[in-house]
């Protein structure tokens, strides 16, 4: 969940900006793992809406199992997520979806956030030439309230906005009735919905980047 901050980085080339499809396949049977994560940590960073918010110093000091285990997993938690984002896509009808990719990130605490949605890629409210990106920060929440900060997350997509206004009330309440997530209730102002849908955390939010949950607890 976040208190969403707009941001414009610089422009990145075409091919940089379209990574979720990539990173959801699997490493090659010699692949340098340790080297993948790295590359993995930096193409966070090329998106994030600053660089800084992407961080493991506070997971791991040095980093180097953490590193390795993202580049052996990585690929099986944007799966989940990217399984969450279309089932919330497909609450929509096809004009109203946002171009949007999503990507498991280990966000610093300083962000102040669970996840983001960075737009500043987009030309203008009606010419998405390339996609938006959702980060969301899985470690932080527990796995069974993932679908509640995906939906946060797209709610920004769908609104075209950062922030919590009539636009992203009407894409919330849309994504939480689509998806048995508790409604919003009306007197909500934008400050509690910021906060919407209500996501429990993680007691251990480094527990899930250093390897200690099972996989059948998210996958």
């Amino acid at each position: 969940m976040d208190r969403d901050r707009p941001s414009f980085p610089p422009p990145l080339d075409q091919a940089s900006l379209y990574q979720a499809d990539h990173w959801q396949q699997p490493p090659g049977p010699n692949t340098d793992l340790a080297r993948r994560g790295s590359q993995y940590l930096g193409v966070l960073r090329d998106l994030a809406v600053q660089p800084s918010w992407i961080s493991l110093a506070h997971i791991a000091d040095p980093p180097g199992e953490t590193v390795t285990w993202i580049g052996q997993h990585i690929h099986q938690v944007n799966q989940r997520l990217q399984a969450i984002l279309t089932d919330g896509l497909d609450c929509f009808e096809v004009a109203e979806r946002p171009r949007v990719q999503i990507l498991a990130a280990p966000i610093a605490p300083q962000a102040g956030v669970d996840g983001f949605c960075n737009d500043g890629f987009w030309p203008g409210p009606d010419l998405c030439t390339v996609p938006m990106t959702l980060m969301v920060d899985p470690g932080r929440i527990v796995p069974a309230d993932w679908p509640g900060v995906v939906a946060h997350e797209l709610a920004h997509g769908v609104a075209r906005s950062t922030g919590h206004g009539v636009e992203f009330r009407r894409a919330i309440a849309h994504l939480c009735l689509a998806q048995d997530l508790p409604l919003p209730p009306p007197h909500l102002d934008a400050e509690a919905l910021s906060y919407w849908p209500p996501c429990r955390h993680s007691p251990k939010p480094e527990a899930f980047w250093l390897g200690q949950l099972p996989p059948l607890t998210w996958s």
